[in-house]
């Protein structure tokens, strides 16, 4: 019986001192570019929601999970604390910015993009903090890295 509640009291103890999920509400947003080739305004775009937008998460070099926001760009997530980074879909599927032709584009030049994080999330266990790199939405089909040809809209003539 004295090693039935020994057992019981260890268990105990483990299940207290484990780390307990922690429930966060990201929120996505982006600044839309313009693409029209005009002199740029020094004053930023406004934010839009980044709507119905998938993200790979992963945490030490794994895939362990996919999130999807809403129409607000906001998710909701129950994660143990520790660093996640979040990927877009073409670079977790190892595919073009936008599904164009892989000839399109510098493979080797590729293979770097695809190993950088769209964000990270840091969780502790008390709060969390989200660093924003960069996402697809918020460049120019144009400036997309590693084009082998780039179309600059400033270039075009017009007639």
């Amino acid at each position: 019986m004295n090693k039935l509640f020994l057992l019981l009291c260890i268990c105990f103890a483990f299940t207290t001192n484990a780390q307990k999920k922690i429930k966060l509400e990201l929120t996505f947003k982006y600044v839309k570019p313009d693409c029209s080739g005009k002199k740029k305004s020094k004053e930023p775009g406004k934010e839009i929601p980044l709507a119905k937008q998938k993200f790979y998460v992963y945490q030490d070099n794994k895939c362990i999970d996919s999130l999807m926001t809403n129409d607000s760009g906001n998710v909701i997530v129950k994660y143990y604390p520790g660093t996640y980074f979040l990927f877009e879909p073409w670079k977790h599927l190892k595919k073009t910015p936008d599904n164009s032709p892989m000839s399109d584009f510098f493979k080797d030049c590729l293979v770097k993009e695809w190993a950088k994080p769209n964000y990270r999330v840091t969780i502790g266990d008390e709060d969390f903090k989200m660093d924003y790199y960069e996402i697809s939405a918020s460049r120019c089909n144009n400036q997309y890295a590693c084009l082998k040809v780039r179309h600059l809209p400033s270039q075009i003539k017009r007639k």
